[in-house]
């Protein structure tokens, strides 16, 4: 049932609070939803290696479409890019092992100290949505 690559950990209250508000008040696009949901499906212990394409080619898109989603997931501190098509989801939104390696995951990107402050400040439009409910 769960696979030969285990099973991803979302949270709850992204599922239930956050992303339903996202879209129903266009914080988040159907575009970005989509990415975002297929980069979780791609998970594996913090980080997925994808190309634009790949995406595109999974959700029906054009190519040239999925850049801009994966920038505003950017913007958000939903996604962090880390290298060409190497990306980190944020581990409070996803992960992809069991509560310790999440843990310990958690505990590398803070320790990265980034301008952005991934993996603990969303953007100011998901501000409504403090750390301790985020996940």
């Amino acid at each position: 049932m769960l696979g030969a690559d285990g099973y991803s950990l979302v949270s709850n209250h992204f599922l239930r609070r956050v992303l339903p508000y996202c879209l129903m008040h266009n914080i988040i696009s159907k575009l970005q939803a989509a990415v975002l949901s297929n980069m979780i499906g791609r998970l594996k212990k913090g980080k997925i290696e994808v190309t634009h394409a790949e995406i595109a080619d999974e959700i029906g898109v054009k190519r040239t479409s999925i850049g801009h989603a994966l920038d505003a997931l950017c913007e958000k501190n939903l996604i962090r890019k880390v290298k060409g098509s190497s990306y980190q989801l944020n581990p409070r939104v996803a992960y992809n092992g069991n509560g310790q390696e999440q843990h310990d995951f958690l505990a590398e990107l803070r320790a990265l100290v980034l301008d952005s402050k991934f993996p603990d400040e969303l953007a100011p439009e998901l501000s409504l949505f403090p750390r301790s409910e985020a996940g």
